[in-house]
């Protein structure tokens, strides 16, 4: 049989059970399995007795005939053979030398219309006074990015704030000299825009269709939890006037779209905004965890029993849903199963500070924006063509290689060592994950890999 001295199952192997069904996932190759009893207690017996075939097969011997013990070996070796099980890691290392600049957060507002109680950013600011970007910034922050990425072809803006539609003109004069920069460095930049929605009209609508501009557009799900989350400067809800912004722009066809929540320790019921969500129409949608510090929003440890099983609840949703036949793209459940992730990913997760970066209105450039107003954190300025190395040096190396928590981690190749922030967040410490973060990011994995395997097997 196959040799497994010295093989670390945990690390490698990843079996568990939802829904009914007893799934295995390999680590290292991504195959994943569907078991039967015989199969999972197998591989549950080889993880005790530490890889040994011999007393795996006298615990097996109690309950299973030997004619089927030698059918399940002869299994599991030739997935073996076909390298989807029991495989062996490859080299963790990435050499991030290669690794240029791709994609830009711009930050053309540091100020914003709302009030949302969990906001990161101190409502728009980000712990500063309130700031606009001018049109040369803008220009400079496009010219570096496609001086800094090199032979990269293919590159990536994302409009951001604080709410970025509160400097419109700005951005369309911005889009007008992007797209002439394209034609003269042979290089494409595809756009998104992150937006509260208040600010949403025909014009936006319509800029948005002609530029074909990928959109995320805020809403929480139910009235009463946006409502309570997401207030107008006076306190009012905002749920009223988002919503139709939001439908008119979905209804007029973008590139690209999705409607984006957060849900936080006031609503750990958030499958029914999901829910609420694709009744109102959407059918991209993404609901993010509220994480950090601040104990009156953000998922604390002791609040992860509750959100792993509402994480169970939602994924019941999703199912559902695809077994009536409708379409629903789930943000954190796109993990493309089929392919993986790109083998940078895999490695160094985000690549914030080496493949994306965050302007700021001034021109200062950060790792990725949720670094932003951290001045130990500066990597440069958009005016100068170099970036800090020694900054850069720090995010090379959290990569999963230097991160011997993760090295053990059955969901590391799924995020690559987790979120640079969320760990300096939690532990000021860029190569120590958060453990909330890491709890939910590991249950929507184990959620996803069902669903993909229910959609196998219908």
């Amino acid at each position: 049989m196959i040799d497994l001295s010295g093989y670390d199952l945990s690390a490698h192997i990843h079996r568990y059970d939802w829904g009914g069904c007893q799934i295995l996932l390999d680590v290292n190759s991504g195959s994943v399995q569907l078991l039967d009893d015989m199969s999972s207690r197998c591989l549950d017996m080889l993880a005790t007795n530490g890889g040994d075939w011999n007393l795996t097969r006298a615990s097996l011997g109690q309950d299973f005939k030997s004619d089927e013990i030698d059918a399940l070996y002869s299994e599991f070796q030739d997935l073996y053979a076909d390298g989807q099980l029991f495989s062996e890691p490859d080299d963790y290392v990435l050499d991030t030398g290669i690794l240029k600049p791709k994609a830009m957060c711009l930050n053309v507002a540091h100020a914003c219309n709302m009030r949302c109680g969990y906001c990161f950013a101190g409502q728009g600011a980000f712990g500063h006074p309130p700031a606009l970007m001018d049109l040369e910034t803008a220009r400079q922050a496009v010219d570096f990015l496609l001086l800094a990425s090199g032979e990269r072809c293919s590159l990536e803006v994302d409009f951001f704030g604080g709410e970025p539609l509160l400097v419109k003109d700005l951005l369309f004069d911005v889009m007008t000299y992007a797209r002439q920069r394209e034609k003269e460095s042979g290089k494409t930049i595809n756009f998104t825009l992150t937006t509260n929605a208040l600010l949403i009209d025909q014009e936006i609508i319509d800029w948005v269709i002609d530029n074909h501009i990928g959109v995320i557009m805020s809403l929480d799900g139910r009235p009463e939890i946006n409502d309570l989350n997401r207030p107008l400067p006076g306190g009012q809800g905002s749920y009223d006037r988002v919503l139709p912004a939001i439908q008119a722009m979905v209804a007029a066809g973008p590139v690209s779209y999705y409607v984006r929540g957060t849900f936080t320790r006031k609503n750990l019921d958030f499958a029914s905004d999901l829910q609420w969500l694709f009744d109102a129409g959407f059918n991209c949608l993404s609901l993010e965890p509220a994480v950090g510090e601040d104990e009156e929003y953000a998922i604390q440890p002791h609040d992860l029993p509750a959100v792993l099983s509402e994480y169970e609840r939602l994924t019941e949703v999703l199912a559902r849903i695809r077994a009536s036949g409708q379409e629903l793209h789930f943000f954190h459940y796109n993990l493309d199963l089929q392919k993986g992730p790109c083998l940078a990913k895999r490695l160094s997760g985000c690549g914030a500070g080496l493949e994306y970066i965050a302007v700021t209105p001034e021109g200062d450039i950060y790792p990725c924006h949720r670094f932003i107003g951290q001045a130990d954190f500066i990597l440069g300025h958009v005016s100068r063509t170099m970036l800090d190395t020694g900054i850069q040096v720090r995010f090379a190396r959290s990569q999963l290689a230097n991160k011997p928590e993760c090295l053990k981690c059955w969901a590391r190749f799924y995020c690559g060592g987790g979120c640079h922030a969320s760990a300096y967040g939690r532990n000021r410490d860029l190569t120590i994950p958060d453990p909330v973060s890491c709890a939910m990011h590991k249950k929507r994995i184990e959620g996803a890999i069902y669903l993909d395997i229910l959609d196998r097997i219908r």
